[in-house]
């Protein structure tokens, strides 16, 4: 008579603090869309894409749209001739300044220190 062990499952592991901010923050284009909307109070479509230079309208529209999904960014229709939209940052997305500027700095004094 053979006897079989009973093996339980081990316990997942819980997932990775960074990985979720990854997912989110680590998307080409993201960081620089956050960034940019920190020094204005809100933004035109056409206003962050001159300022990104070189994404895609359809890039931008999606990175966009997700960061609104997440509530990083707030995007507001605005009644006026012509009307427009305008995105800017939740609060949420304001509390990313910080790790923007550790960033910054980061890029600064190790990729390419001649950088703002």
């Amino acid at each position: 008579m053979s006897m079989s062990l009973q093996i339980e499952p081990r316990p997942a592991l819980p997932l990775c603090p960074i990985e979720p901010a990854a997912h989110i923050i680590g998307q080409k284009w993201t960081l620089q869309i956050v960034y940019f909307l920190l020094d204005s109070p809100s933004m035109r479509f056409c206003e962050l894409q001159d300022r990104l230079g070189g994404v895609n309208p359809s890039t931008l529209s999606s990175r966009l749209k997700m960061l609104e999904e997440e509530g990083i960014v707030r995007r507001t229709q605005i009644s006026a001739i012509p009307p427009h939209v305008e995105y800017s940052l939740t609060e949420m997305g304001r509390s990313l300044e910080e790790v923007i500027r550790a960033v910054t700095q980061w890029s600064n004094t190790w990729l390419c220190g001649c950088c703002s």
